[in-house]
């Protein structure tokens, strides 16, 4: 991994603040972890080319657990009234709302002198049911409860093939840096990963 470190250790002092960012999650997200490999590598969406940084650790122990009907209703509550949000920061799109839609409000709210009461909390919960659903219905997804080393969290992960995604983490992390405009790169990003992922064995 030579070569691959200087490239990353070069991107932490002069990369962009994206890059920089995303490094420093993937960093503390790796502490205590067996890398086997890390790279960046580039995605093609449909807002042009995007990067992304990939870690490869050795398997851990974990349980998971695929979400009852009941189990996800709440979730898909917050879905409908995550239209609530997207239209106090200015899209109007109602139940048709896209990523980029998501991207928009989420930069509103994000730069907004007041937050009209959506906590960092509320924007989490909401805006992650939203993502995870989009990536539910697009990419033949559902909805997990994963339990490791590091705790229990909420995930989508492919019916069909054996990929994941992390909705509510995916934003937790982006208001912890005040970044935005992520919803349409992660999503291509898992979407490559659904391409490119292995079948599920029977």
């Amino acid at each position: 991994m030579g070569v691959v470190t200087n490239i990353l250790d070069a991107l932490r002092r002069i990369g962009s603040a994206t890059q920089i960012t995303a490094l420093k999650r993937q960093d503390a997200q790796l502490v205590g972890k067996e890398v086997l490999q890390r790279c960046q590598v580039n995605i093609d969406g449909p807002s042009g080319r995007a990067q992304a940084f990939v870690a490869t650790t050795a398997p851990v122990e974990e349980s998971v657990v695929i979400l009852s009907e009941d189990e996800v209703r709440p979730i898909n509550e917050n879905v409908v009234y995550g239209e609530n949000f997207l239209a106090a920061f200015g899209v109007t799109t109602g139940p048709k709302w896209t990523l980029a839609d998501l991207d928009t409000a989420f930069e509103a709210w994000l730069l907004a002198p007041e937050k009209l009461g959506f906590t960092n909390e509320a924007v989490m919960e909401l805006l992650g049911a939203m993502f995870g659903h989009y990536c539910v219905v697009q990419l033949n997804m559902r909805w997990i409860k994963l339990s490791d080393a590091d705790g229990v969290t909420l995930a989508v992960e492919g019916v069909e093939r054996e990929f994941r995604g992390f909705p509510f983490q995916t934003i937790t992390k982006r208001i912890a840096d005040s970044e935005y405009g992520f919803f349409v790169p992660v999503f291509a990003f898992i979407a490559k990963n659904a391409a490119e992922a292995r079948l599920r064995r029977s």
